[in-house]
């Protein structure tokens, strides 16, 4: 009997080495998985990120590469013309794609042009401009020089101000 009570206090004595042991590798596996799925979560916020910024910088440099296409007509209107159109419409047709005057960014407004430049305007004039902020909070504008930037809303609101009292001030 007395080897019987041995025995049996050497089993409790390993199952509880047993469960002990059990518990840390468990546990340790667990401490694994949460690592390698926050570490995944973390890549895929990132890489979710880097997306929207590539598709921002995308959209950014097609509507600059449609304002470029605009000042280029407008370069090609004038000489052939004289003068700079005196409508979008006039502008529009001239270009022949409705696209050029229109940001991918869903629901974009229009560009707007201002018409009346002439070449012996300054250069810092508004020609052509997004009127809503489509991308990070600016505005894309198209100067007389042929010079694109953008712009927060309210410097391009003093800007476009300035370029129509420029304009009116040469009618009078």
């Amino acid at each position: 009997m007395g080897i019987g009570t041995k025995m049996t206090a050497r089993g409790r004595g390993g199952t509880i080495i047993n469960v002990l042991t059990a518990v840390i590798f468990f546990g340790l596996i667990a401490l694994a998985l949460w690592w390698v799925f926050k570490t995944a979560g973390q890549a895929g916020e990132e890489y979710t990120e880097a997306m929207v910024r590539t598709s921002n910088k995308a959209s950014i440099i097609q509507c600059q590469t449609n304002m470029r296409t605009i000042w280029q007509n407008l370069q090609m209107y004038a000489t052939a013309n004289g003068k700079f159109p005196s409508s979008q419409k006039e502008l529009t047709d001239w270009c022949g794609n409705t696209r050029l005057f229109h940001c991918d960014e869903p629901n974009a407004p229009d560009y707007v042009y201002i018409a009346g430049h002439t070449d012996d305007m300054p250069a810092v004039s508004v020609l052509l401009y997004e009127p809503a902020p489509v991308h990070d909070g600016k505005c894309n504008v198209l100067y007389l020089g042929g010079q694109m930037d953008a712009l927060p809303p309210e410097e391009l609101k003093k800007a476009v101000e300035m370029t129509i009292a420029m304009l009116k001030q040469r009618t009078r």
